[in-house]
């Protein structure tokens, strides 16, 4: 379209409309008819008001006053009557001569043809005139601009990744196209290996979409020619004369319709903001309900700047959205019947003014004396019946239930609206926006793939907090530490950086040492523990399969019940496992089951809302949701904690007394039981071992109904320990002397150990009830003891080799001092 077109079929509409809006803003900013309408209206409202019985000096006093308030009214509108109507006779008349210099003078909107060239569709349209033209130029026209250029900045991929791709000769794209994601939707659709090979540096055909339409957002947001409304921002004059003074209860409220700089757009979720609009609008108050972060904040500030900016209905328009900060009223008097009074004229106030609506948090501690010990419910009863005070109460789903939906006196006078967690896609779209801002403000590039990587990490692993608060905390801390490192994009190793501090789990791609460790588990597991092949398999197995990816990830990583004999190295596995996947022993959550017996033991493990107790079980998952959780003497469990246990081993996730989810799904899950272990002592005597004897213990703890088949079959592995043998036992007297072994190193004293040794701590830390459990007691106690009186005695050292003789009796060992070669 050339410019002279362009110039009388758009720019001078486009002046027309804008004539026609600023006559309209005058009209709305003096509120003309509504002062006509209005004319003898009491001046903000300020009436007298007659008292009971009938008294002809205040009959009198009433009358003159109503009728002073009537005139100071009619005579301020009729002031601004006239002035109105003057200007809008002005603005009026100056349009035409300006209106006739456009028609005759085109080129004063050449600014605006320039402007118009440069929007987002017109650059489109553009771009497809030259591709469609030259199909030979092909990705190149439609990535080396500046949309390509920042698709590709912020998905993170280059021309070359797009791959050797030639648009046929006869390619065409239809002239229906009006934005660069439709465009990439066509390409991609008709050429889908494009596709692919994005996919295969992790990029995403919606990642594309999601930056292409963030690119049009940017470079339509100072579009001056777009179609305009009839809303006018702020309320006129004159409606604001029908409206009360507030001096008393503006010390302590804040303007909500007022810009604030932490606000996020509201995306998604129109129809609460329309619900609270119709519930209002019809004199009931709201209760606004959901998860703390689930973004009832951001919908009342949605409200209120619909509200203040007349976008709402007409008797919602202009209405004045005010949070009431009522702390400093609960800490001001100490007087309950002062503290009542003063609510009392402040909510009087608020309700004469007939434009306040009062948002109020947490209204449970005004209304509730189990809370903070104040019950103002008369009060709010009183200004709320009629509907003479509209509220927006701001309730947790929690505290609503307990102490809020009880109150039967305000629950006639209130509408429950609950705010529900944004889906995935519009806590994505929430992503993308908050990150246009917080690249303006941080100079800083946020790739599109490392939100999503965001969003999918923070919906996986912070199961605490709902969408859409957990995802922006997770971004602002991601930021934050990109900020500390240098750098000027985000990048998906930030995020894992982040999340494997902020939960103790490894986020990075497996390196080739990693691959390599994972593939020898069992024998890295065995340099720690001696024996139980089985359970070592499974350990291993579990650990490949959940690493590759393979494994169902709703699940814990493993789960196993290990049975046998005490002694024979089930706490020890435990111990080994979480030194070897963890890192350390400081990754385990240790339970023994027989201190949770009886019918308290569910409300200990998982809190109780009655005592506002939260649970010892579910706190330390929820701190430490990457742990070894360990239940010893599974067995002592009452029947409502195996139910527990099996909703954690089946879906990966409890709930705590208070309704919270807890993620159990990277644990790794195993209870110890000696259920049965006289049973395993008697078939290893009548010479059953391996297979056989495992499924012979699980047929004997079934009939006898220690576990049900239900609970066996919820763990991925159920291992019998068998009893150690001779050398099972000195290869873990081996184990424990080369861990004291280290201990001295550390003191700079040498210990030389030797086979006898073995054998000898080997047989007097063995007991046939006990298994090898004393053996750590003979290590630290006997041989610590003959060690220690050395030191203190002067005989030994820093620096000196030492090594410690059997002697033939129980427990009798001989310190020697290794004297240096010459």
């Amino acid at each position: 379209m050339n410019f002279f077109a362009w110039h009388y079929r758009q720019a001078v509409p486009f002046f027309l409309s804008r004539w026609r809006y600023c006559i309209l803003w005058v009209s709305h900013y003096f509120s003309l008819f509504l002062l006509l309408k209005s004319l003898f209206a009491p001046w903000k409202r300020m009436t007298a008001e007659g008292k009971t019985g009938f008294n002809l000096g205040n009959f009198f006093q009433k009358l003159t006053f109503n009728l002073i308030s009537r005139g100071i009214g009619a005579t301020v509108r009729l002031f601004l009557f006239f002035w109105g109507c003057l200007l809008l006779l002005m603005v009026a008349l100056l349009g035409l001569p300006i209106l006739f210099f456009w028609l005759i003078l085109p080129f004063v909107s050449l600014p605006l043809y320039w402007h118009f060239l440069n929007l987002p569709e017109n650059r489109v349209k553009q771009l497809l005139a030259r591709v469609n033209s030259n199909p030979a130029g092909g990705l190149s026209l439609i990535f080396e601009n500046e949309a390509g250029a920042y698709l590709m900045s912020h998905v993170g991929f280059s021309l070359a990744d797009l791959g050797t791709i030639n648009l046929n000769p006869g390619f065409v794209f239809p002239a229906t196209i009006s934005s660069y994601s439709d465009l990439l939707k066509h390409l991609l659709q008709n050429y889908p290996q494009i596709s692919v090979n994005l996919k295969e540096k992790g990029i995403s055909a919606t990642d594309l979409f999601l930056a292409a339409d963030s690119w049009s957002q940017r470079a339509n947001s100072a579009n001056l020619l777009a179609k305009g409304s009839d809303h006018f921002g702020r309320p006129g004059i004159g409606s604001q004369l029908l409206f009360g003074y507030t001096p008393q209860l503006d010390k302590y409220v804040t303007d909500l319709g007022v810009s604030q700089p932490f606000a996020h757009h509201l995306i998604g979720r129109e129809q609460i903001v329309s619900r609270i609009e119709r519930t209002l609008t019809a004199g009931k108050s709201v209760y606004l309900t959901g998860q703390p972060g689930v973004g009832k904040k951001t919908v009342v500030l949605e409200f209120a700047r619909r509200a203040l900016e007349g976008e709402l209905g007409s008797k919602m328009s202009y209405q004045r959205i005010l949070e009431f900060d009522y702390n400093v009223l609960l800490s001001g008097a100490t007087d309950l019947n002062q503290k009542k009074n003063k609510l009392a004229e402040l909510l009087d106030e608020a309700s004469r003014a007939g434009n306040v609506i009062l948002v109020i948090r947490d209204l449970q501690r005004l209304i509730t004396p189990e809370v903070e010990g104040h019950d103002f419910t008369d009060i709010f009863e009183k200004y709320l019946d009629g509907g003479r005070l509209r509220v927006l109460a701001i309730v947790s789903a929690v505290e609503f239930e307990r102490f809020v939906a009880p109150n039967a006196r305000l629950r006639k006078h209130f509408e429950p609206v609950e705010v529900v967690e944004p889906t995935a896609d519009e806590a994505m779209l929430i992503l993308v926006t908050a990150a246009q801002t917080l690249e303006k403000q941080k100079q800083l590039t946020i790739l599109i793939p490392v939100l999503r990587q965001i969003l999918i990490a923070s919906d996986r692993y912070l199961t605490e907090t709902p969408f859409p608060e957990k995802a922006l905390e997770l971004l602002d801390e991601v930021i934050t530490y990109r900020q500390a490192k240098g750098g000027s994009s985000i990048v998906a190793d930030d995020v894992n950086a982040v999340m494997a501090e902020k939960t103790g789990i490894s986020f990075t791609r497996l390196t080739e040492g990693e691959k390599d460790k994972l593939g020898n588990l069992e024998t890295i597991i065995h340099q720690k523990l001696v024996n139980q092949e089985t359970a070592v398999s499974l350990i291993a197995k579990s650990i490949r399969s959940r690493s590759s990816g393979t494994r169902n990830d709703q699940r814990p990583i493993g789960s196993f019940m290990f049975l046998g004999p005490t002694g024979v190295g089930k706490t020890q596995t435990a111990k080994v496992l979480s030194e070897v996947y963890y890192g350390s022993q400081a990754g385990i959550l240790r339970f023994n089951m027989a201190e949770y017996a009886g019918r308290e033991g569910l409300v200990r493990l998982i809190g109780s809302v009655d005592n506002n107790q939260p649970g010892s079980m579910t706190t330390a998952i929820k701190n430490r949701p990457a742990s070894l959780l360990l239940l010893d003497e599974i067995e002592k469990s009452p029947p409502e904690v195996y139910n527990l246990f099996l909703a954690l081993l089946d879906e990966g996730k409890i709930n705590d007394a208070f309704g919270k989810e807890i993620n159990c799904r990277h644990l790794f899950v195993i209870a110890t039981t000696n259920a049965g272990a006289e049973f395993i002592r008697q078939q290893v005597l009548a010479g059953v071992k391996g297979e056989q004897l495992q499924q012979a213990v699980l047929n004997y703890v079934q009939e006898k109904g220690l576990f049900s088949p239900e609970f066996l079959n919820r763990f991925d592995g159920t291992v019998v320990f068998e009893p150690l043998q001779q050398q099972n036992l000195v290869d873990i007297a081996k184990l424990m002397l080369t861990e004291l072994q280290q201990n001295l190193e550390k003191k700079n004293i040498k210990l030389q150990l030797s086979a006898e040794l073995y054998q000898k701590v080997a047989q007097d830390g063995f007991d046939p009830a006990f298994g090898a459990r004393p053996m750590r007691r003979v290590i630290d106690l006997v041989l610590g003891d003959v060690i220690g009186k050395a030191l203190l005695a002067g005989s030994i050292r820093e620096g000196d080799s030492i090594t410690i003789i059997p002697g033939s009796a129980k427990e009798e060992y001989r310190l020697v001092k290794i004297q240096p070669s010459p």
